[in-house]
C-alpha cells in the first residue's frame, strides 16, 4: 500500500470519530485537563487530523476550532511513535515561518503523543502549547504518552459500542421485516402447494389416473413453488444481512478487546476472540453462564456486578475499572463498559459489555 492510499485510509478513520457522539465526552475532558495539570501547560487538546484540516475534538485554555492541516504542528507529531517536543518553534525551521508563531497567539512551546489504534494507525494527538519556549521533564514525557493511550482506548471502546448498537439495531429492523416478508410470501407459497395437494388427493381418492398429464401438472407446479422458496431465500439473505454476517465475523475475530452480549440478567449470549485471549475461556465453556464470573468473591459479595447492570439500565451506560478474573484464577486490571440495549418499547433486553486490559498501562505509570 502506498504512502497516498495510507494517509486515505488515516484521515477517513480519524474523520469517523467525527460522526458520531461520545458517551466518553467527560472522561476525555478530565483526561486533556489532567494533561495541562500535570504537564504545567496552559493549553492541551485533542486532535483528529482529517485530510485538510486538524479538528480539534477536546480542548483546555483554547477556543475550540478547527485550523487548517497545513498549519499544523500534529500532522508531524503522528509521523512519530513517542513525544514530539519543540522547545521553541520560533528557532525551529520546520515551523519560524508558521502563522501560527509569526502572529497570534505566537506559540512556542508545543509537545505532542500521537493517538495509535490498535492496528497502528495513527488518527490524531494528545498536545500541549505554550506562549514561551519551554521544555518537558522525562516523567511529563511519559504522562503525556500514558494519558495519549488512555485517549485511545476510550475511542475504541465507545466506536466499539457505537457499531455494536448500530448493528443490534439492523437486525432488529431485520427480523420485524422478515416478519412482514414470512406472512406475504407464505401466500405466494401457499398456492403452488395448494394445486399439488389437490392432484396428490384426485389420484388417491381414484378421481384421476396417474398418466402423461398428470405428471406434467404435477411437474410444472412442483417447480412453481421450488423456484417461489428460491426467491424467498434469496430476498432474506440481501446484500445488508451479508454486511451483517461479515460484521459479525469481524467482532467475533477482534482480538484487543473483549465483546460480548448479555441477557437482561447478565448471563452471557457470544464470545468473541478478544474475550477467549483476554480472559481464557473458549465460547462453550462461557456462553450461558452469568458474567457474575469474572469478578472475585469479595466483589460479588458486594454486588458490583449486579450494581453495574442496575446503573446500566437506568442510565444507559455503566463504566468500571478493577481487577478482574480469568479462568486460570489469575488477575488483570480492566476497563468496563456495559451498554444497554433496548426494544422499540424501551425496555432494557440485554446489554453489551466491552472490556480492555490496561495492565500494561498500570504498570508503566510505576515503572
Amino acid at each position: 500500500m502506498n504512502s497516498l492510499n495510507d494517509e486515505d485510509i488515516r484521515s477517513q478513520t480519524a474523520e469517523l470519530f467525527l460522526n458520531f457522539e461520545f458517551s466518553k465526552q467527560t472522561e476525555l475532558q478530565n483526561i486533556v485537563d489532567l494533561a495541562s495539570q500535570l504537564c504545567d501547560k496552559p493549553v492541551a487538546l485533542l486532535t483528529l487530523l482529517g485530510k485538510e484540516i486538524n479538528w480539534i475534538r477536546v480542548a483546555v485554555g483554547f477556543q475550540t476550532k478547527p485550523m487548517p492541516r497545513e498549519t499544523s504542528f500534529c500532522q508531524f507529531a503522528i509521523q512519530k511513535s513517542e513525544v514530539m517536543i519543540v522547545s521553541d518553534a520560533s528557532q525551529d525551521p520546520r515551523f519560524n515561518d508558521n502563522p501560527l508563531v509569526q502572529s497570534s497567539p505566537h506559540v512556542r512551546f508545543y509537545a505532542g503523543a500521537p493517538l495509535i489504534l490498535n492496528d497502528g494507525l495513527k488518527i490524531g494527538t494528545l498536545c500541549l502549547f505554550d506562549l514561551k519556549p519551554s521544555t518537558m521533564s522525562e516523567l511529563q514525557e511519559r504522562t503525556l504518552l500514558t494519558l495519549s493511550k488512555q485517549v485511545t482506548a476510550l475511542l475504541e471502546l465507545d466506536l466499539s459500542r457505537f457499531l455494536l448498537e448500530k448493528q443490534i439495531a439492523e437486525t432488529v429492523t431485520k427480523n420485524e421485516s422478515l416478519k412482514k416478508i414470512a406472512f406475504m410470501q407464505s401466500h405466494e407459497i401457499r398456492h403452488p402447494l395448494s394445486n399439488i395437494i389437490g392432484l396428490v388427493n384426485l389420484v388417491r381418492d381414484g378421481v384421476a389416473e396417474v398418466d402423461e398429464n398428470w405428471l406434467t401438472l404435477l411437474g410444472e407446479e412442483t417447480h412453481n413453488l421450488d423456484s417461489k422458496i428460491k426467491d424467498i431465500v434469496m430476498e432474506s439473505l440481501a446484500i445488508k444481512d451479508l454486511k451483517a454476517l461479515r460484521y459479525q465475523k469481524m467482532v467475533e475475530e477482534i482480538e484487543d478487546y473483549a465483546i460480548l452480549i448479555l441477557d437482561e440478567k447478565g448471563y452471557i449470549e457470544n464470545w468473541n476472540r478478544g474475550a477467549e485471549k483476554l480472559k481464557g475461556y473458549k465460547a462453550n465453556e462461557i456462553i450461558g453462564q452469568n458474567f457474575s464470573i469474572f469478578y472475585s468473591g469479595q466483589d460479588q459479595l458486594e454486588k458490583r456486578h449486579l450494581n453495574l447492570i442496575e446503573e446500566a439500565s437506568q442510565q444507559g451506560t455503566a463504566r468500571d475499572t478493577g481487577w478482574r478474573v480469568r479462568k486460570d484464577a489469575t488477575q488483570f486490571w480492566g476497563q468496563v463498559t456495559i451498554t444497554a440495549i433496548h426494544d422499540y418499547d424501551g425496555k432494557v433486553i440485554g446489554f453489551t459489555k466491552v472490556t480492555k486490559d490496561l495492565s500494561n498501562t498500570i504498570i508503566s505509570k510505576f515503572c
